[in-house]
């Protein structure tokens, strides 16, 4: 599919603060990925250590994928890969 930076609900792509929020449920810490090519985004998983979530999003992203890390405050501790 190609890139279309629009919400789902308007026939994008971006599924973040309709399917699903940046912010980790309460004492967790949130990975989320991007797809840069067609800016598909989606929650990689919930963890309960910050060391844990850094550890696969610096796994999982690399060339045109971005993985983003969040707490439980909406803060953004940690990011990887590349577009």
């Amino acid at each position: 599919m190609p890139y279309d930076p629009r919400p789902v609900s308007q026939g994008g792509n971006m599924g973040a603060g309709e399917t699903f929020t940046l912010t980790a449920p309460k004492g967790k810490f949130r990975v989320v990925g991007v797809d840069t090519f067609d800016g598909g985004d989606w929650v990689q998983g919930d963890f309960d250590t910050l060391d844990a979530a850094m550890a696969e999003a610096r796994s999982k992203g690399g060339e045109m994928t971005k993985m983003y890390v969040y707490d439980d405050k909406g803060n953004r501790p940690g990011n990887f890969g590349r577009f």
